[in-house]
């Protein structure tokens, strides 16, 4: 596998100013298929809106995303077909209150891939057998716990087969015993070795899952190694900061 091949992420120096604000400063960062990359920081730090630009969820004023080989340009069709390709999830679950379980993760594929009813059904069921809430299928939201409603938007974003998920501090909106029932379907993923971007606290997944643990602060990214490294041996003095409060 060449070089390019294996690299499914590549961020090069990306800046973004919410108007005189500069919220990213020149991040650079490349993501290997089947890789999950954690990152922390304190809040304010750049975390979530980098995520979000690598679906065009943010726009930025300079640099490059290239995501599988498409880069990110303004046209829509090009966002549209990297859209296509990664998935995501939010802190705040994102679902429709008016729609069923079973209708929220059907709605997508049957809109943008065009299946039939029957076949997106089919796959949303094998999706809520995989995170355990099978039997929820003809439920709304508001009839489930954050965590089950977070285990459902995991199935949604995987329902349209994307090579990348995107992870938005997916545990902060959840009470702690719901946390566990998230971040065990997050594990099964990366088994699978779906390609993970997280932005998250979770320092036990993080120890557990990430291939490499990043932390950003005030828009940049301040250091990235091995969770045995990141967390035990950190080099940077910010980063021993950072986790003298979160460990």
């Amino acid at each position: 596998m060449t070089k390019e091949k294996s690299q499914i992420i590549i961020a090069e120096n990306v800046h973004k100013w919410y108007g005189k604000f500069h919220v990213l400063k020149g991040v650079s960062l490349t993501v290997n298929r089947g890789e999950v990359v954690v990152l922390m920081g304190p809040s304010g730090s750049g975390k979530s809106t980098f995520i979000r630009t690598f679906n065009a969820l943010e726009a930025y004023q300079q640099g490059k995303i290239i995501i599988d080989g498409i880069t990110l340009s303004h046209d829509l069709r090009n966002i549209e077909a990297i859209r296509r390709e990664v998935g995501m999830v939010f802190q705040q679950f994102n679902l429709f209150p008016h729609l069923t379980v079973i209708q929220n993760i059907t709605l997508a594929p049957i809109w943008v891939r065009r299946w039939s009813k029957a076949k997106a059904e089919e796959l949303a069921k094998q999706l809520l057998e995989r995170v355990g809430i099978l039997e929820q299928a003809q439920k709304y939201p508001g009839q489930l716990s954050g965590g089950q409603q977070q285990r459902v938007a995991i199935a949604r974003a995987l329902a349209m087969q994307p090579k990348i998920m995107l992870f938005d501090e997916p545990t902060s909106a959840l009470d702690p015993e719901m946390v566990r029932e998230v971040l065990d379907v997050m594990r099964s993923l990366a088994r699978d070795g779906m390609t993970m971007v997280v932005v998250t606290h979770e320092v036990g997944f993080a120890r557990e899952v990430a291939d490499r643990v990043i932390l950003m602060d005030s828009g940049s990214l301040v250091e990235s190694a091995t969770p045995d490294i990141f967390f035990t041996k950190p080099q940077e003095d910010r980063t021993r900061q950072f986790l003298s409060q979160i460990l």
